[in-house]
């Protein structure tokens, strides 16, 4: 089973990890900054380019940990990183609008009086849809194709792991987080203060570790479901 801890181990225990990560904080931080200014058009500018070479950088680390590359973590290529947003883009555009919808859909049906139950209706509801661009994106990293993903039987093959794996995957980060970052964030608060910037920046940094860590374990997640099937598949094509 893909492993939190693996993926933890062997993002950080990586050369120069915590150098890359920490200056692709800094375009987080600032559009955090440009957010709290309310500076909506640098923002959407600024953004928009980081949106793009942020997913391609999660993408490429993701594939890169399939393909058992030495650098999990990719370098400043931001052409291909740019590239690779955009294929991303392409491949998980479908799947995210068809489950958002859908999760509408399905929660608009769901009548609870009771709040705290409904919310979980609500939430099982969320994941079990989620589980749809999250396979597709398992299929997607293994060789960064766009149109792998339109191979239903892949996405549905993917689809039961990505269910009971990424539901997993969320609670074990949030809690990761909680413990990490909840520790760094009392003393701060309790011998400096919230309102300061090295703290909201450690804040991106986490962010950035905690996307990361995420990345490395889908691909972890994709090489259980599909490695067997795959090598089965070249030793038939041998005979």
């Amino acid at each position: 089973m893909a492993s939190l801890k693996e993926a933890y181990d062997s993002t950080i225990g990586e050369s120069f990890t915590g150098l890359k990560l920490l200056i692709w904080a800094i375009p987080l931080y600032i559009c955090r900054e440009l957010y709290l200014e309310n500076s909506f058009v640098f923002l959407t500018f600024f953004g928009g380019i980081f949106g793009l070479l942020l997913i391609g950088f999660l993408s490429e680390s993701a594939f890169n940990t399939i393909d058992k590359k030495p650098e999990l973590v990719p370098g400043i290529n931001l052409l291909s990183m740019a590239w690779t947003g955009i294929k991303t883009i392409l491949a998980m555009g479908f799947p995210v609008i068809v489950a958002y919808f859908l999760g509408k859909f399905i929660t608009g049906f769901i009548k609870i009086d009771d709040a705290t139950l409904k919310m979980t209706a609500d939430i099982f509801v969320w994941f079990f849809i989620a589980a749809f661009p999250v396979s597709t994106y398992i299929v997607f990293i293994r060789r960064l194709n766009v149109f792998e993903t339109f191979n239903l039987k892949k996405v549905f093959i993917a689809y039961g792991d990505a269910f009971m794996t990424f539901s997993y995957l969320i609670v074990k980060l949030y809690i990761f987080a909680f413990i990490i970052i909840g520790f760094i964030t009392y003393m701060f608060w309790l011998f400096v203060g919230l309102d300061n910037p090295l703290i909201n920046f450690i804040w991106c940094i986490a962010v950035m570790y905690n996307l990361t860590i995420a990345a490395n374990y889908l691909a972890q997640l994709s090489e259980e479901v599909f490695a067997f099937r795959e090598n089965e598949q070249g030793k038939k094509s041998t005979h």
